[in-house]
Formats: structure tokens, sequence, C-alpha cells
């Protein structure tokens, strides 16, 4: 399960905990009581479609309130404990547990339509304020809160039309598959931006040599978990981009440690026929890595990188620190 994946799950599953505490708690308060029924008078009357724009409207501020970094968490607490104090008011004024009104909420065909949103729109947030250098994904992943908040609110509106409410799910289950496939093609999205930009973004430089070689090792380390990463989700395609940008980067603190300035792919080629002189299985894996990885063929291409690395990484930790040949 991708990272971000984690924080929407952690944030919806607080979200129905403290939905539930908050609405289980008995409050007597009329003037809650009076504000829910003054919201629900002013729009029950309202045209099908005024009805769900003003419910999308709502619901739509809440979700930017919930995206702020660290602040969103706040706002998701208050907003969901809101929700249920109401909820209990109202109940308890009818001489209904607030408890079971919640648990009957959570029942109806738009509850998990609009509740992940939040929890969805928090995490984006969050995934920004941790992963600095991916905020990309936060901002794809946000995307899809308005569509969410948009289709939740179409259902919800058409509840005070329908004698059975429980008919929705009918709309609402497609809905959910449907916003589950764009989730994941926003994260593949996120996924070709952020490998695209690994690979092109490291700093060609030709001094300071010996500081940066450690970066460009970490680098290689980071960047072949994550491709081990995509390969057990069956992302064979991100898994292979990883895997390259990996060997590239083992490369490059390779040759800082040779002290061979480079600028392009053709400099680090050069790193490897220059290794290829005391170890001549280097060049022949090395173009047979290319080869495959330019035929799709990751299977080979796993193969070959794989002893590829070997060879390099030892290269790399004897500490090489002259030009070979």
């Amino acid at each position: 399960m991708r990272p971000i994946s984690k924080l929407i799950l952690m944030f919806f599953v607080a979200e129905i905990i403290i939905f539930l505490i908050s609405s289980a708690i008995p409050i007597n308060s009329p003037s809650l009581v009076q504000q829910y029924n003054g919201i629900e008078s002013s729009i029950r009357n309202e045209p099908y479609i005024l009805i769900a724009l003003s419910i999308f409207s709502n619901n739509v501020r809440v979700a930017l309130l919930d995206f702020i970094p660290a602040i969103g968490i706040l706002f998701l607490a208050y907003s969901i404990v809101n929700t249920g104090m109401i909820l209990s008011a109202v109940m308890t004024a009818n001489h209904i547990p607030g408890i079971i009104a919640a648990i009957s909420l959570l029942t109806l065909p738009h509850s998990f339509v609009e509740l992940p949103s939040y929890a969805i729109a928090t995490a984006s947030g969050t995934y920004i304020l941790l992963r600095r250098n991916e905020w990309i994904r936060g901002i794809l992943t946000l995307i899809i809160v308005p569509i969410e908040l948009f289709l939740a609110a179409l259902i919800e509106a058409s509840l005070f039309f329908v004698s059975n409410p429980y008919i929705m799910w009918i709309a609402s289950a497609p809905v959910l598959a449907g916003l589950y496939f764009f989730y994941q093609y926003l994260q593949k999205v996120a996924d070709r931006h952020i490998s695209v930009n690994s690979s092109t973004s490291q700093p060609i430089l030709t001094q300071q040599f010996y500081s940066l070689d450690s970066q460009y090792f970490n680098q290689y380390r980071d960047n072949w978990a994550k491709a081990l990463l995509y390969e057990s989700q069956g992302d064979l395609s991100n898994a292979m981009n990883f895997l390259w940008v990996s060997i590239i980067n083992l490369i490059a603190a390779i040759a800082i440690k040779m002290n061979m300035p480079y600028y392009t792919k053709e400099d680090l080629d050069r790193v490897i026929q220059t290794l290829s002189y005391q170890y001549p299985q280097l060049n022949l894996l090395y173009q047979q890595a290319f080869s495959y990885k330019i035929q799709n063929d990751y299977q080979n291409f796993k193969v070959s990188i794989t002893q590829l690395a070997a060879i390099l990484q030892n290269i790399y930790q004897t500490s090489i620190s002259r030009r070979i040949g």
C-alpha cells in the first residue's frame, strides 16, 4: 500500500471513530437542534439541483480547510466532532440514542462517498508536509476531492425525493468503483512525474566531488528500494524506471570517487568503459540492461541490472579514488 493510501485510511478510520464517539455522548442543546432544523428547512423545499449545489459548496469548503497542511488535521477533527454533536443533540431531543443514529447514517449511500473525501483532503495536505519533494502527489490526489464531493452531493440531495434512501446504493456503488480507479490513475500519474524528476533533477557538478558520492550512493539505495516496492505491487514499468535511475546514481557515485567530471549520459558511459578495462563483463551487462529496458523486457532487465549493481557496488565500496586506465 502506498504511503498516501495509508494516510487516507488512517484519517478515514479516525473520522469514523471520532464521529461515533461524539454522537454517542448525549447532548441537550436546543440551540444545536435549532441550527440543524434551520439548515434542513432552508433547503428542503428547494429544487434538486440547488439542494445538491448547497450541499456541495458547504462540503468543499470544509475539505479545502482539511487540506491545509498540519492545521487541516485540526479542522477535520473539529468538523467531525461538530457533526457528531449536532446529531446527538437532535437525537437526544427525539429520545433516540445518538450512536444508533450515527451507525444508521453511516449505512446511507452518500456517506461512503462523502466521508472519504475529507480523509483524502487531509492526507493530501499531510503528505505534502511529510514529503515535500513529492508535493505533486498531494496536489494530484486532491483533484479527486471536489469530484467526489459533487457526486456525493448529487446522491445526498436525491434522498429528499426518494421514499427509500437505500435505493441510491445503485448509484453509489458504481461511483465508488469509478472513484477508486480514478484514484489509482492519479497515483500512476504522480509516479511517472516523480520518476522523471528523479532521473533529470540530479545536480551535475564538477566540484566538491567527495562530498557528493555518498549522496548519490544513498540515492542509489533509495531508488532501488522504491523499485522493489513497485515490483511487489505489480507495477513493472515504474520498477524498471527506478532500477535504471538507481544504477545511474551508483555510476555517478563511482564517477565522483574516480574524479571524473561528467555532464551527460555519454560521460557516464565512459565511466563504464573505463571500468571495463579492469572488469570486462561490466560493459556487456550495462549494454544488455539498457537494451532490455528499451525492449521493456523486465525479467531479463532485472537479471542484468542486478548483476551490474553487484559489481558496481563492490567497486564503490573498495573506495576507488583515482582514475582507472
